[in-house]
């Protein structure tokens, strides 16, 4: 009867040590959670459409580029060759920016937010909203290189176009692009595909972010939005046509 009752107790003894176990480990993973990175699906949607249409961006240019050569290499008499060229040339003067542009694309107006009378939190970041907060050079190029790199053809800020090599920079207590000074509020243009644009900068948290500074992002919808070509000098200084062998 002794022997019974301490086999019993033996396994009484091991019931409770498993239980306890399992206890400490659950109270640990509940003090020490697992952050895991938790997306929306439809975040993971808009993500997953966005790089579809950059991957159908990249097919189509590169049937472009053959189509191009194809033409070159089945031109038949020297005034073929001459209407090829032109065209190629006329194309590269819009992507340089050079001439006005339309289609549709987006407008985005930087404003002054309404100032509360009291520091408040921001509700999503959590953190005191700076009052004092300008926008600067590098702000602004933040918010271009995210519509170039989501499909926007062409962008100007305040009727500035910007091109490859336009610099956004600051000047004092201004700001600059190229040699032209502007001013806020901004008004941002980008010529493109709206929904993918849009898109992008709620992904970015371009609102969230401006909103730190008591900035407000404004963004409207064109279906016709007209872009100005860059009006300044063009010098070049460094480069010259390289002679073949046997030009004089």
């Amino acid at each position: 009867m002794l022997q019974k009752s301490r086999k019993i107790t033996f396994i009484l003894a091991i019931i409770s040590a498993i239980i306890g176990v399992m206890l400490a480990v659950q109270l640990r993973s509940s003090l020490h959670p697992v952050h895991k990175e938790s997306r929306s699906i439809a975040e993971l949607r808009t993500t997953l459409q966005k790089e579809l249409e950059k991957h159908k961006n990249l097919l189509a240019d590169i049937s472009k580029y053959n189509q191009l050569y194809y033409q070159y290499e089945t031109s038949l008499s020297e005034d073929e060759s001459i209407s090829v060229m032109k065209e190629e040339l006329e194309r590269n003067r819009r992507l340089a920016g050079m001439v006005e542009v339309e289609g549709e694309g987006i407008v985005l107006q930087v404003v002054d937010a309404p100032v509360p009378q009291e520091p408040i939190l921001d509700e999503h970041m959590q953190v005191p909203v700076v009052r004092e907060y300008t926008i600067d050079d590098e702000d602004l190029r933040w918010l271009v290189n995210i519509l170039f790199a989501n499909g926007a053809q062409a962008i100007s800020i305040n009727e500035q176009r910007l091109v490859a090599t336009s610099a956004i920079r600051n000047v004092g207590d201004v700001i600059q692009i190229d040699t032209r000074t502007i001013k806020p509020p901004y008004e941002i243009k980008a010529l493109g595909e709206p929904e993918v644009l849009l898109s992008a900068l709620k992904l970015e948290g371009v609102e969230e972010n401006f909103r730190l500074a008591n900035k407000k992002v404004l963004a409207e919808k064109r279906d016709k939005l007209l872009i100005a070509a860059n009006k300044e000098p063009r010098v070049i200084q460094f480069m010259k046509p390289v002679k073949e062998k046997g030009d004089s």
